[in-house]
Parts: structure tokens; C-alpha cells; sequence
């Protein structure tokens, strides 16, 4: 009888700065350090099934909600920092809305951790892109010359990650001269992104060389060093998702986040009696500045 495929990992590494990723960072401005010690559960729940984990909401808060411990917390914050990892991008939003439970770190880490291993399955829920397992093959391949750690190449549904050294070369000079393509646009280059203003590029909003990449990240400075972080996302995304239906079209989509973010957030701060600001917003109390 065939030996059995192993798809969970024993064991994985963690980054001695991953608590200084803004992400976690974010995670532990709103929640504490119990947002922190559930994603490290997630984690290991993930894990311990491979790259992914199929579970409904209710499952998975259930099982973190006994994990944590019933004493020291309810049911409905695990519900709720379940939701800020997928907020705060830690998750992947439209699987997680399936009952996948997965995220591209999650795979690139997985793919690490898997490299002493023949075969490697993800024939499901898969988000890294060619490009992106080309790199990790590369890494993987520059471990193996340095290291001598496995005789056997990293191979994805029988087909080699592992690059030549060679092309690997190639590719670095063709980065090399996208960058030199980018700096003839423009003597600044391309901006860093605030998180929130990465959350409007992924959901198409704006373009990622939108000229007011800027203004966005102060805004968004502004905006979260004043209010709730988790709060401030939520609004922000209720916007967008606004937007999407808005008629007529909206013109200078700046000027439109900027008054919305800014107008909803004092409102609520005058008004707010209890509830979150995410059931406030919920009951029709959202406002559009026009």
C-alpha cells in the first residue's frame, strides 16, 4: 500500500521581526496582544493541515474560541479579530469569504518550509503567481549550492521550482531595467504605499502610479493617528464599495475619500451611543460627501 501524502508541516520558522510587519502592528493596536496569540493559533491550525484550511467562520471562531480559552474571552471578540486578520490583509478576504482560510505569506512560507520534500500539492486554492514561485525556487536553489541540505529539487505538480542560476541572472538584469524605466518617469520614482492606500490599489480604486498616492498617505497618517485603526478600515472599505455603484460617477475620487473618511469618523465619535462603529455604520449611518 502507498505511504501516505504528507501535507501538514511539523514545524515552521518565524521571522524575529514579524511583530514589527505593519500588519501585526495594526493587529495589536486594536486588539492587544490576544490579536496577536490568535493569529499565531490560526497559524498553526493552518499548518498543521498545509497551506489552507477549509472552515466556516463559525468553525474556526469556535475552535480558536476553545484554543484561547472560554474563560478569558468571548466568543464574539474571536469572531471579531478573525475578521481584523482578514481586514488588516493578514488573510486572504475572498477565499476566507468560501471557508478557506489562507494567505499568500502563508503560502510562501509553506513552500520554505517544504523544500526537503520530493512533491509538493497545491492543486487548491493556490495565489502565488509564476513569478512569484520563480523567486522562491531561486532562493531555494542559492540555499541548496550554499548548503548542501537535500539532494532532492522542490517540484509543484512534477514541475521543477528550482531556476538555473543562469536565468536567474537574466531575470535581475531585467528588473534592473524596469527600474531604470520607472526613474525616467519620473524623478521621484514610484511612493511607498500607507497600508490603506495598498487596500485602494487592490481593490482598484486607484491605479498604483495614481499622482496622488501622496496625498493618500497623509490622509490616512492624519486619520489613524486619531481614530481606531480597525475603524478607520471600515469606512474606507464601505466607501469603496460605494464608489463601485456610485451614480453619477465621482470626479476627483480623493476629494470624495478624504471628506467621507474624515465626515463619518467625527460623526460617529459625537454620536456614537456603545456600538462599534462597524454596527453604526451597518444601521444606515453612512455618509457620502459628494
Amino acid at each position: 500500500m502507498a505511504r501516505p501524502f504528507k501535507q501538514g508541516l511539523q514545524y515552521f520558522p518565524m521571522d524575529v521581526h514579524i511583530f514589527k510587519d505593519q500588519k501585526l502592528v495594526d493587529m495589536h493596536y486594536y486588539f492587544g496582544p490576544l490579536g496577536l496569540h490568535l493569529y499565531t493559533q490560526l497559524l498553526l491550525l493552518v499548518y498543521e493541515n498545509g497551506y489552507y484550511l477549509e472552515k466556516s467562520e463559525d468553525e474556526l471562531a469556535a475552535q480558536l474560541h476553545r484554543i484561547l480559552g472560554t474563560r478569558w474571552v468571548k466568543l464574539s471578540k474571536v469572531v471579531e479579530m478573525i475578521r481584523g486578520c482578514v481586514e488588516f490583509n493578514l488573510l486572504e478576504r475572498e477565499l476566507y469569504t468560501q471557508g478557506v482560510i489562507t494567505s499568500l505569506a502563508i503560502q510562501k512560507q509553506y513552500i520554505l518550509s517544504t523544500k526537503r520534500r520530493k512533491t509538493v500539492n497545491i492543486d487548491k486554492y493556490w495565489l502565488l503567481d509564476q513569478e512569484a514561485m520563480d523567486e522562491l525556487g531561486s532562493f531555494l536553489s542559492m540555499q541548496k549550492n550554499r548548503v548542501n541540505v537535500c539532494n532532492n529539487l522542490v517540484n509543484v505538480n512534477n514541475n521543477p521550482v528550482n531556476v538555473d542560476i543562469n536565468t536567474q541572472r537574466e531575470r535581475e538584469i531585467e528588473k534592473e531595467r524596469d527600474v531604470i524605466d520607472i526613474k525616467d518617469k519620473s524623478i521621484y520614482g514610484l511612493p511607498e504605499m500607507h497600508y490603506l492606500t495598498k487596500f485602494l490599489t487592490d481593490r482598484k480604486y486607484i491605479q498604483q502610479d495614481s499622482s496622488d498616492i501622496v496625498l493618500y498617505n497623509k490622509l490616512f497618517e492624519e486619520v489613524t493617528n486619531r481614530y481606531s485603526h480597525y475603524d478607520v478600515m471600515v469606512v474606507v472599505r464601505y466607501i469603496v464599495t460605494y464608489s463601485r455603484n456610485a451614480e453619477p460617477k465621482i470626479d476627483d475620487k480623493f476629494a470624495f475619500m478624504k471628506k467621507s473618511v474624515i465626515n463619518n469618523l467625527k460623526e460617529y465619535k459625537i454620536k456614537q451611543g456603545g456600538e462599534s462603529f462597524e454596527k453604526w455604520i451597518e444601521s444606515g449611518f453612512l455618509q457620502v460627501d459628494r
